[in-house]
């Protein structure tokens, strides 16, 4: 008896020794959770015949970091319960627009029309040091750079990353298969071999969609400075599907006409993109530009499209005690009706970047489907040929917003901000105005990681949508009323 003790005493020795000397992965698990309800007004922007819609919606958004050993993690994330309370698992997650008969249209502009999961699991990748750099390989954020007015932050799609510190600068190169829509161009489901959701494969190895970048960013105590490149080469239909031109979708931006309808095409464009982040003192400022070039070349006969467009952002900010006020300013060149052989349209904004409650946010457009007649965004200058309304991917656009705010505490924060917007580019005898936003929000911290927000915004609409589609519309104002509470940790 006294031998097995001894043996047994042996043993756990010996295992606790292993357990101990052997590395043990260390799991920091981060994530979000939010409860958005809404009231909005009028929503189609119509006059007597607009539609109000209110809601209250959440997302559950879990991070996991498995730090393996040092210099090897693997990064997962997923989202749940993303859905209206009282709405059933199985349907659209947005009011997708569907023709009289009550089919769904084809909502490739409308990034969040999908099927709802109880869980959606959407990235997944590994880390790791090697060749003097850090890798980041898999399914991951992407469209990500700068000032983020341009990002997207629920876009994931497969990639390589890879990043070179050197003292304050950092060098990268990456390689992205987009795939689902994004903010630089109308990506639509599209990646190597294969069309989403169990569609139609695509035969050959070139029909596909690659994005290459190379960058610089240079960081001091107060800011940051960075420019980068772009190649984007879209292949996807590059080829005539047998016995079907509906499977060939329209371009990004340009080929408007019916002529261009099921055309295969191949898009290469080129795109810089420079941005600096800077604080001094009491004064905060933030910039970005780019600039996007390239060809959209037809099979056949047909022209080629030409594209040069660009964007610029701004938002000075200065705070004094407990108040501070700033002007923000975003301009995004829009494709001129007029020009059939040009695109002029540039880089789109993205839902990492929400100017304010209504126009071009992410949740109320998420929640309350696209603002305004169909073709709102389309007709007059935004490209395209589909027949959605404002939604939150901003594009053929000059915004000048103030806005003030004010600190009563460190646990209440109110912000007031009115904003001028405008298109770019319209056809002839339209209005450029979109109208006009105020809106109002106060943020209470209830801990410091739960916050309740609850706000109020009016939407003048201008004449802009009165020719949507060709017809003249009696147009009516929007109002919103929303609160939402915020947990992150």
């Amino acid at each position: 008896m006294k031998k097995l003790l001894i043996g047994f005493l042996a043993v756990g020795l010996i295992m606790g020794f292993a357990m101990t000397a052997s590395a043990q992965p260390n799991i920091k698990a981060s994530g979000t959770y939010y409860v958005y309800g809404s009231y909005a007004d009028n929503q189609s922007l119509t006059k007597d015949t607009g539609q109000s819609r209110a809601n209250v919606a959440q997302r559950l958004r879990m991070q996991f970091e498995i730090q393996i050993q040092e210099g090897l993690k693997l990064t997962t994330r997923f989202d749940a319960m993303e859905r209206v309370w009282g709405q059933q698992p199985t349907i659209p997650t947005t009011n997708i627009r569907q023709t009289a008969a009550g089919a769904a249209i084809d909502s490739r502009d409308v990034p969040y029309d999908r099927f709802e999961n109880n869980i959606s699991w959407e990235r997944v990748y590994v880390t790791f040091n090697a060749l003097y750099g850090v890798w980041d390989v898999g399914y991951q954020q992407t469209l990500a750079w700068g000032t983020c007015a341009f990002c997207n932050d629920y876009t994931s799609d497969a990639a390589v990353h890879y990043r070179y510190m050197m003292g304050p600068w950092t060098f990268g190169l990456e390689w992205e298969k987009p795939t689902g829509f994004a903010g630089s161009n109308t990506y639509y489901g599209l990646a190597e071999g294969s069309r989403s959701s169990g569609s139609t494969s695509l035969s050959g190895t070139d029909d596909d969609h690659d994005v290459y970048h190379v960058y610089a960013i240079y960081r001091w105590a107060t800011g940051q400075a960075g420019i980068r490149y772009e190649f984007d080469r879209d292949a996807t239909n590059g080829k005539q599907l047998t016995g079907s031109q509906t499977a060939i979708l329209t371009a990004p931006y340009g080929g408007t006409t019916a002529a261009y309808t099921g055309q295969p095409w191949v898009s290469t464009f080129h795109e810089l993109a420079p941005y600096v982040q800077w604080v001094s003192g009491p004064f905060a400022l933030e910039a970005e530009f780019r600039y996007i070039w390239g060809t959209t070349d037809y099979d056949g006969a047909l022209s080629d499209i030409d594209r040069k467009g660009w964007d610029l952002y701004l938002n000075g900010k200065y705070t004094m005690g407990a108040f501070y006020g700033g002007l923000e300013f975003c301009y995004i060149s829009g494709d001129d009706p007029a020009t059939t052989d040009k695109n002029e349209a540039g880089v789109l904004g993205g839902d990492g970047w929400d100017p304010l409650l209504m126009f071009g946010n992410n949740l109320f457009h998420k929640w309350h489907g696209t603002m305004g007649p169909a073709g709102a965004w389309y007709s007059n200058g935004g490209g395209g040929t589909t027949t959605a309304g404002v939604n939150s991917i901003e594009r053929n656009l000059m915004m000048i917003k103030p806005y003030v705010g004010y600190k009563v505490n460190p646990q209440l924060e109110i912000v007031a901000q009115y904003a001028w917007l405008k298109a770019n580019e319209t056809s002839a005898g339209m209005d450029d105005e979109y109208g006009k936003e105020f809106d109002i929000y106060a943020t209470y911290k209830i801990y410091n990681n739960l916050s309740y927000t609850v706000g109020f915004g009016y939407f003048w609409t201008g004449d802009y949508f009165k020719g949507i589609g060709g017809t003249v519309t009696n147009v009516d104002d929007n109002f919103l009323l929303m609160n939402q509470l915020t947990l992150s940790f």
